[in-house]
């Protein structure tokens, strides 16, 4: 047996409204842009050790001298914004700088890390308390990283003393 309820037209618009009002509010934008690894974090970071943030503003015109390379002798010095590598890459031609990723590389591999620890691969697959639960996990991974960044730059910096 089926129940019946009788409503009155007005009653029905205002359900439907709510409905439609209900799946077509503004959803929350989902990025990382908010907690996302900064040029200045690890600019700061960079900072602290001198020797390393010489190295990383600098251009070279080879990989084995520490002659200004034309650019550095045209634009100037560079922003120690960048993670140091030990080793100079060829960055343009007669160009050679101390890095070779860049902190939107590790931004991307830590969103890639937090999707994966909610079991995504991208972001709108997740529910509005997942996201904010992978911005918590990006955050911490973000930390570690910066943590151990430093701790590495401290050793880095150490070599580069002792070779002076």
């Amino acid at each position: 047996m089926e129940d019946t309820i009788t409503i009155s037209k007005a009653e029905l618009e205002t359900m439907i409204a709510e409905a439609i009002a209900r799946n077509s509010l503004p959803r929350k934008k989902k990025d990382f842009r908010d907690v996302h690894l900064s040029d200045n974090e690890v600019e700061k970071v960079n900072k602290k050790y001198p020797l390393i943030s010489e190295r990383l503003s600098r251009r070279f015109a080879s990989q084995i001298t520490d002659e200004p390379s034309s650019d550095e002798l045209r634009l100037g010095r560079m922003k120690p914004n960048d993670i140091y590598s030990r080793k100079r890459y060829g960055s343009g031609r007669d160009n050679y700088v101390h890095h070779k990723i860049y902190s939107q590389d590790i931004s991307d591999h830590l969103r890639r890390i937090s999707l994966a620890v909610m079991g995504v691969s991208i972001i709108k697959d997740l529910d509005d308390d997942e996201f904010e639960y992978s911005l918590a996990i990006y955050n911490e991974f973000k930390n570690l990283f910066l943590k151990l960044y430093d701790e590495r730059l401290s050793a880095e910096n150490k070599i580069l003393d002792n070779m002076e």
